[in-house]
């Protein structure tokens, strides 16, 4: 039996169309090492995604990174301000995307129906979409907001095909993040994972349908 064509593609957005990297800048103020106060953070931020789901709890994804910054500055020992915290956090609303983001979005959309699906709150994504300039490019933007889970639950892909109103088949899904990319892939979908660091893959389930460095590089006929 052939397989479906794809249709549409959803995309993960952050560290997938944005870089989560960025935001080390604004850490440049309270950090000696931003860098790695910056990754702490965001590991921290997605630890207390999956806690969150697996104790059948939910709060969005900015209490979330409000919560983990907290963590991060008292496991850094740094003292911050009110005034410092606050810039911190609207840093997760000024994202930057990476140079061939709009290039390749412009492209696809020719061909496919696009959405967002990700963990961030309604309003980081519209804001953040708006703000890079990309929301035009997409039909759909979809927060895991909807049913209170965060990924890699399968309830949250099925909210894409949902949206979209096509079959899993009929659906390519892009991120960076390796997680994302398992869940993904178990749940059905064709993954296309964007490894821009040449990171391993994690081995607890099945390899994604294509790997590239950008998202440039994604063909134009997906299969």
């Amino acid at each position: 039996m052939a397989r479906r064509r794809v249709k549409g593609i959803a995309f993960d957005m952050y560290g997938t169309l944005v870089d989560v990297g960025a935001v080390a800048e604004t850490c440049n103020e309270i950090a000696p090492d931003p860098i790695a106060f910056n990754a702490h953070w965001r590991a921290k931020q997605l630890e207390y995604t999956f806690l969150l789901s697996l104790m059948g709890r939910y709060q969005d994804f900015w209490r979330v990174s409000e919560q983990a910054l907290e963590f991060t500055t008292r496991q850094f020992g740094l003292d911050v301000s009110p005034e410092q915290r606050s810039r911190l956090m609207e840093a997760w609303l000024h994202p930057r995307p990476y140079p061939e983001v709009a290039t390749a979005l412009s492209r696809l959309k020719e061909r496919y129906a696009l959405a967002v699906l990700s963990n961030g709150s309604p309003k980081m994504l519209r804001t953040g979409l708006e703000r890079t300039r990309l929301l035009e490019h997409f039909r759909w933007v979809i927060s895991v907001d909807a049913i209170r889970l965060y990924k890699p639950s399968p309830r949250v892909y099925q909210l894409a095909v949902t949206k979209m109103k096509l079959g899993k088949e009929e659906i390519l899904f892009v991120s960076s993040n390796s997680f994302d990319v398992v869940g993904a892939k178990s749940f059905g979908f064709k993954v296309c994972w964007i490894n821009r660091t040449g990171a391993p893959l994690d081995p607890l389930g099945p390899k994604p349908d294509l790997v590239v460095r950008t998202i440039d590089e994604l063909s134009t006929e997906p299969e």
